[in-house]
């Protein structure tokens, strides 16, 4: 919370600045601690078949996204995971006959290092199918993403979140420093950049660092000709294909225009399948492109449709409706290459055209 006016009553000089000091300790708005990251974890002790694993590792994905948090798999500090008892493993006698389960889960989100739980609940869950897979599957399916309970624990694990960060800083800044000592920026600026506006000293502490990290970096400029293919095995694309992202999601890039001292790239997004797709990006500070020097740019913003957001970024995509997305950067003349993440790979486009 931040004051805006300047007074001079001495009580409510004391509000407000009991005010601050409380807003920086607590939870805020839903932007203040969406750079969070959770990673949904399946554990091998689970002993689920793969693609039950794929289920449960989406589900978790979805509740923490639907909370508030960024379900990203490589998350530097906290992880969500489930423990699963099977209280009856049966096979019916129908023609053919059928695996039955019937399964309690618990799922809890826990620190990544020390493995402490900030908060937990569970799951009563039953599922019958044809194999074992499409048993699990079919008890997996029933959770309720949007339930109540998810709400409940996840808000308690914010809270715990929060306090983390306000009490163990140095902590998650002396590893940032480790990681960048060994050549791991990546993971370095990534831990730094987890830190929640909210926790307002640390964030600030981390973004200190993250910029003393971001100048010790060596120079990872390339200088992209026109035509020129990267020294990387991931195709390079041209302004006019239309690229398949993964799961049915397309990506065109449509036109791009300098306004004042900002460069604007506009792509188009297009679901092909037939129901409503929950598209997720991040890290969105990793996005680049080469500009007219051969220099290494950053993206500033991306916008989704009605969503916009400098670290990650969610939003909804229906079908047979192209959604715009939008990549701000600091002005350019030129646009020799770009590239980002999406679904866990790289995708490419070379000398893209901008109009006035």
């Amino acid at each position: 919370m931040k004051t805006k006016l300047l007074v001079f009553l001495p009580v409510i000089v004391v509000i407000l600045i009991y005010s601050e000091v409380y807003a920086q300790n607590t939870l805020g708005e839903s932007d203040d601690y969406s750079r969070i990251a959770i990673a949904p974890v399946v554990t091998e002790k689970s002993n689920l078949p793969a693609g039950s694993e794929d289920v449960l590792t989406g589900k978790m994905r979805q509740i923490i996204s639907l909370n508030g948090l960024s379900a990203m798999d490589d998350a530097p500090l906290f992880i969500m995971y489930p423990e699963m008892m099977v209280i009856s493993d049966e096979v019916t006698a129908t023609t053919p006959p059928m695996r039955a389960y019937n399964l309690e889960v618990v799922f809890s989100l826990a620190d990544k290092y020390t493995g402490n739980v900030y908060a937990s609940t569970t799951e009563a869950l039953k599922g019958v199918g044809k194999t074992e897979t499409a048993a699990y599957n079919a008890a997996f399916k029933q959770i309720n993403v949007r339930s109540g309970k998810f709400k409940v624990m996840l808000e308690k694990g914010k809270e715990g979140i929060i306090e983390y960060y306000n009490t163990h800083c140095d902590l998650v800044i002396s590893r940032a420093r480790s990681l960048a000592a060994q050549g791991n920026y990546k993971d370095a600026l990534a831990m730094l950049n987890s830190v929640p506006p909210v926790s307002r000293e640390c964030f600030d502490k981390a973004n200190a660092v993250a910029a003393e990290i971001g100048e010790s970096m060596p120079d990872q400029n390339v200088a992209v000709s026109p035509g020129a293919e990267t020294d990387e095995q991931e195709p390079v694309y041209s302004s006019n294909q239309t690229v398949e992202l993964g799961n049915n999601i397309f990506l065109r890039y449509k036109n791009g225009k300098t306004i004042g001292d900002k460069t604007f790239l506009y792509f188009e997004l297009i679901n092909k399948n037939e129901e409503d797709f929950n598209f997720e990006i991040h890290n969105l500070h990793y996005t680049m492109l080469i500009n007219e020097k051969g220099e290494e740019v950053n993206i500033e913003l991306m916008t989704i449709g009605s969503k916009q957001h400098k670290y990650n970024l969610e939003a909804t995509l229906i079908p047979d409706v192209n959604t715009e997305m939008i990549c701000q950067f600091p002005k350019v003349k030129e646009v020799k290459f770009i590239k980002f993440g999406i679904f866990k790979n790289t995708f490419k486009f070379k000398n893209l055209p901008l109009g006035n």
